[in-house]
């Protein structure tokens, strides 16, 4: 059985907050921050994550047809 890349817990948490809305994981990614020690790699992680999705689109933009 072919099995895909092995996923950290900080791309297992991303994947389940998919479904909520973006000023919810917003909010959750920088409270799950303040909870780390400054610089260690989970918290880097966190904050590229946190970066990724407060320069994504924001969701109120009009699509183009």
């Amino acid at each position: 059985m072919k099995r895909g890349p092995k996923l950290t817990q900080v791309a297992i948490m991303a994947n389940r907050m998919k479904p909520l809305a973006r000023s919810h994981r917003i909010a959750h990614l920088r409270a799950l921050i303040q909870q780390q020690p400054i610089r260690s790699s989970r918290w880097e992680e966190l904050v590229a994550l946190l970066r990724d999705e407060m320069s994504g689109p924001s969701g109120k933009e009009v699509r183009a047809r």
